[in-house]
């Protein structure tokens, strides 16, 4: 079984948990994490080859809604939410100084399946009706086609992305308000850092501008290692 589908049947089992009604109550633990999160891949450049006229590797999901946290499964990951737009100037210093950190770290702990993403929460939020195939409606999280704006907000990532010089960590953009996000408590801080491994939330950072500091991101990167390795990294 491979770490995705192993991911996928975890959180499907915690959902069946909750709602099957001939099952008692299951305590699921609170630092599970507690949702998938879907999103426009705008900047994923893992998986680019050198020759533009190659056949694009088919885990590359630039340009499509994907899910990172389902890809990633058990693996240990930072994620990273943005408010502010890319070009924020009270943010973005500090930010790049955190995802070139995490950039750093990623082939050091390749062999441990280590990931990041970041993810800029810029387009339009809420909620929209979809039609099932019963014919039925539900309510669903906006996404990228449903932002009038997206070419625009894209661009700016794109841009970003290009500036920050992060290949191992892939870009995204989705909705200011959604499902997902209340899931995964995102506060209204400009920044929310979540480390997790084995789909279990280790730490989190509800960061302010001012508060992207050397010393902060330091902080962040130490927890990651210590999360990956289980131990202190060696000064």
């Amino acid at each position: 079984m491979t770490i995705r589908h192993a991911a996928t049947a975890l959180l499907a089992a915690t959902v069946v948990a909750l709602v099957g009604h001939a099952q008692p109550p299951v305590a699921v633990p609170k630092n599970v994490v507690p949702s998938t999160f879907r999103a426009q891949l705008v900047v994923d450049n893992r998986f680019k080859k050198p020759d533009p006229k190659a056949e694009p590797d088919p885990r590359d999901r630039t340009g499509k809604i994907h899910c990172l946290v389902c890809e990633n499964g058990l693996a240990p990951v930072v994620a990273v939410f943005v408010r502010t737009e890319p070009a924020d100037a009270k943010v973005e210093p500090g930010l790049t100084k955190l995802l070139k950190g995490t950039e750093a770290l990623l082939p050091q702990y390749r062999a441990d399946k280590f990931a990041a993403f970041a993810m800029f929460l810029t387009l339009d939020g809420g909620q929209k009706l979809v039609k099932l195939a019963d014919g039925t409606e539900k309510e669903a999280d906006k996404e990228y086609p449903d932002d009038e704006k997206r070419d625009a907000k894209a661009k700016q990532v794109k841009d970003y992305a290009a500036k920050t010089a992060t290949p191992n960590i892939p870009f995204g953009l989705a909705g200011a308000d959604s499902k997902a996000l209340k899931e995964f408590a995102v506060g209204d801080e400009p920044v929310t850092v979540i480390i997790y491994n084995r789909l279990r939330i280790v730490n989190r950072w509800a960061l302010k501008a001012d508060d992207l500091t050397d010393e902060k991101i330091a902080e962040i990167l130490n927890a990651t290692q210590t999360m990956i390795t289980g131990a202190p990294p060696k000064k």
